[in-house]
C-alpha cells in the first residue's frame, strides 16, 4: 500500500511542479506538456503512398494546398503499445507536407485548371480498446477537412467531411494509415468533385484567406485556452471548465489510504460531503477531471487538452511498473495500486472540451 501512496504522490507532485514551471493554462505549460508526452511515449512514424491511381472523374485541379488548423499540430495520434506504454503517431514530414504531396500526387494534374485549398481541422488515429494481446485491434481515425476553390476574388467554400472511421483489423498502424486514411481522403475528394458536377462552384460567395484563418481559430476562443492562471474551485460541468469559472468555490480535498484524491463539496445545509459526480476541480494551479470517481491532472499542448489518467483496472498480480523521470520535478509511475488486489494503468487521453468526455 505504501508503494501506491508514493506513486500517486509523485504523479500529482509532478503535475504541480510542472505547473509552476511557466504555466500557460490549467496546469502544465505547453512546453512541459509536450515534454511529458515525449517522455511518456515512443514514436511510430507513418507515411501515405504516393503511387495512388488517378480518380475516376475528369482532372479538376492543377495544384492543391493544405493548411493545418488542428488543435495539436505536433502529432496525429496516440496508441497503446503494451499494457503500460504508449506511442505517438507522426508522419515522416509535417501534416501539410505529407497531405499536400499525397493530394497532389493523386488528385492534381496539369490539365486540371483549378486550385484547391484543403483546411485540416482534425486528423487523429487511436485504438480505443487499448493494447490487445491478440493480433486484432479496433482502430479509429477521426478526420475533419474543408475544401475551398481559389477564385479571382478569394476562396469559394465547397464542402467538408467530418467523421470518425472505425475498423476492426489485424493491420498495424502503418497499414492502417496506408489503407484506411486514403479511403477517407477519397470520400472527401469525391464530395469535392460532386460539387463540380452539380454545377454550383461559382454560385457561392467568396471568403478571404484572413476570414478562413479567423473562422478556423474561433474554436480556440474560450477562456481556458488562453488563461495564465486558472480560477480555484470545483467545476460542475465542462462548460465551467471552458469558461474558467468554477461554480463551487468552497471545497475540501484530501487523500484516501491509497493516495487517491477525495473531493468534498457543501450540501444544501453547508455540510461537506464526498462527491464523485462533479466534472472536476482546480486548486489554483492545476486542473483535474473526474474519471470513474477519481481525479486526474489536465494539461494542454497548443490548443488540445490531455489527461494523464486511467480507465484500466486490473488484478494486482499483473502489476507492470514503469517510471518516467521528469528532471528535477519528480517521477510519474505508469501503474498505481488502487487496493491490495487492484491496480490501474495510467496513460494519456484526449479531452473533448465540447462534450467534456475523456477519450482515446
Amino acid at each position: 500500500m505504501r508503494r501506491s501512496i508514493l506513486n500517486l504522490m509523485f504523479l500529482f507532485a509532478a503535475a504541480h511542479a510542472l505547473a509552476q514551471a511557466g504555466s500557460s493554462g490549467p496546469g502544465l505549460s505547453n512546453d512541459a506538456g509536450q515534454q511529458l508526452i515525449n517522455k511518456r511515449c515512443g514514436i511510430v512514424r507513418i507515411s501515405l503512398p504516393l503511387d495512388k491511381n488517378a480518380p475516376k472523374y475528369p482532372a479538376l485541379f492543377d495544384t492543391i494546398c493544405v493548411l493545418d488548423f488542428r488543435r495539436d499540430t505536433s502529432r496525429i495520434g496516440l496508441i497503446t503499445s503494451s499494457r503500460s506504454a504508449q506511442e505517438e503517431i507522426l508522419f515522416h514530414k509535417s501534416v501539410t507536407d505529407q497531405l499536400g504531396q499525397y493530394l497532389n500526387a493523386g488528385y492534381s494534374s496539369p490539365q486540371g485548371g483549378h486550385s484547391l485549398l484543403v483546411v485540416i481541422k482534425d486528423l487523429w488515429i487511436a485504438d480505443p480498446n487499448g493494447f490487445a494481446y491478440l493480433n486484432r485491434s479496433l482502430w479509429n481515425i477521426s478526420f475533419h477537412a474543408e475544401a475551398y476553390l481559389k477564385g479571382k476574388d478569394g476562396y469559394i467554400p465547397l464542402t467538408y467531411l467530418d467523421t470518425t472511421f472505425h475498423r476492426f483489423t489485424a493491420y498495424s498502424v502503418p497499414n492502417v494509415a496506408a489503407r484506411d486514411l486514403p479511403e477517407l481522403i477519397d470520400i472527401f475528394m469525391y464530395k469535392v468533385a460532386d460539387r463540380d458536377q452539380a454545377g454550383d462552384w461559382t454560385e457561392k460567395g467568396t471568403v478571404s484567406s484572413d476570414q478562413i484563418d479567423s473562422f478556423s481559430r474561433t474554436r480556440f476562443k474560450y477562456a481556458m485556452d488562453t488563461v495564465t492562471r486558472p480560477v480555484k474551485g470545483v467545476y460542475a460541468n465542462v462548460k465551467e471548465f471552458r469558461k474558467n469559472a468554477p461554480s463551487i468555490l468552497k471545497y475540501e480535498v484530501s487523500k484516501d489510504k491509497s493516495g487517491n484524491l477525495e473531493l468534498r463539496i457543501p450540501d444544501e445545509n453547508g455540510h461537506l460531503y464526498y462527491t464523485h459526480s462533479v466534472w472536476g476541480f482546480c486548486d489554483g494551479n492545476q486542473s483535474y477531471v473526474m474519471m470513474d470517481g477519481n481525479l486526474f491532472p489536465v494539461f494542454r499542448v497548443h490548443h488540445q487538452f490531455y489527461v494523464l489518467g486511467s480507465k484500466d483496472y486490473r488484478d494486482r498480480k499483473l502489476w507492470l511498473p514503469y517510471i518516467i523521470p521528469l528532471g528535477p520535478w519528480g517521477l510519474v509511475y505508469g501503474v498505481t495500486d488502487v487496493s491490495d488486489n487492484v491496480v490501474r494503468t495510467v496513460r494519456l487521453f484526449r479531452l473533448n472540451v465540447k462534450t467534456g468526455r475523456v477519450t482515446e
